[in-house]
């Protein structure tokens, strides 16, 4: 009965272009965390959107197998890069290089406003 209700839901998945399993994936692995909702990098953490394909496999790759020297920063990205499988690292990176900008997407900006006591 389970699989009968779960089986919409597996077709969708099954039926997904690559470019929307990364999406999902972005999402569900926490990228977002991170790198912000649009990839477009926060604080310490890089920019990773319309960077090339190849490079991000290549460090999603360097990431999961833990080798090679990192900064601390770098090796925040082991826990989320080592439980990944290649498909996964593919999906993600056609996901960031391809990114498209939904121009209908939630904008997150505050108003500045100069009077007031600052909000307190």
């Amino acid at each position: 009965m389970l699989l009968v209700a779960l089986l919409p839901l597996l077709s969708l998945y099954g039926d997904a272009s690559t470019y929307t399993k990364g999406e999902i994936l972005y999402a569900q692995k926490g990228c977002n965390g991170c790198h912000g909702i649009y990839g477009e990098g926060l604080s310490n953490y890089p920019r990773i959107v319309h960077k090339p394909h190849y490079l991000l496999v290549k460090k999603l790759k360097f990431y999961r197998s833990k080798k090679g020297v990192m900064n601390q920063t770098a090796q925040i990205m082991i826990p989320f890069a080592e439980n990944l499988s290649d498909s996964e690292i593919n999906y993600l990176s056609v996901y960031l290089s391809q990114y498209k900008v939904d121009e209908n997407a939630p904008k997150y900006e505050m108003p500045f406003e100069t009077w007031g006591d600052g909000g307190s």
